[in-house]
């Protein structure tokens, strides 16, 4: 027997180019499966943060028609990728979220000066999923739950 010993004899050390192979493989399985749901969540994570910013731009629109005491028009951006106040720096929304308005609105909503509004819906939309932010003729901003 050496100093270092027969305990693991050198015939049988490490792995075969096969084990490697199927450990890769059952990877990769695990890797197809988990993905798309890990995507999911993610898009799911960034509507919710885009309903909560639209939400907050919409009662920041009323407050400043509210301070100017005239109006002021939260405006959506024809294709959806885009959304603020008419003559401030706009938002966009992350990838894969898209906003639109209502059909009578056309993605426009007026504040007025005394706090009241046009009134509207805002829908923020993934492949999967939508999600509304509504403004009442009162000038009041909800996030309906579902």
């Amino acid at each position: 027997m050496s100093a270092i010993g027969d305990a693991c004899p050198s015939s049988q050390s490490g792995e075969t180019l096969i084990e490697a192979l199927v450990v890769v493989a059952i990877l990769t399985l695990v890797a197809a499966i988990g993905f798309p749901n890990l995507l999911q969540a993610l898009l799911t994570l960034a509507q919710r943060q885009t309903v909560s910013a639209v939400a907050a731009e919409l009662r920041q629109a009323r407050a400043l028609a509210l301070e100017r005491d005239s109006e002021v028009q939260f405006q959506i951006a024809p294709d959806g990728r885009a959304y603020g106040v008419v003559g401030a720096p706009v938002a966009a929304p992350p990838p894969g979220v898209t906003l639109a308005g209502d059909a009578k609105t056309a993605g426009r909503i007026a504040f007025f000066g005394d706090g009241s509004s046009s009134g509207g819906v805002v829908w923020i939309a993934t492949a999967r999923h939508a999600a509304v932010v509504e403004v009442g003729p009162l000038g009041g901003v909800s996030i309906p739950s579902k």
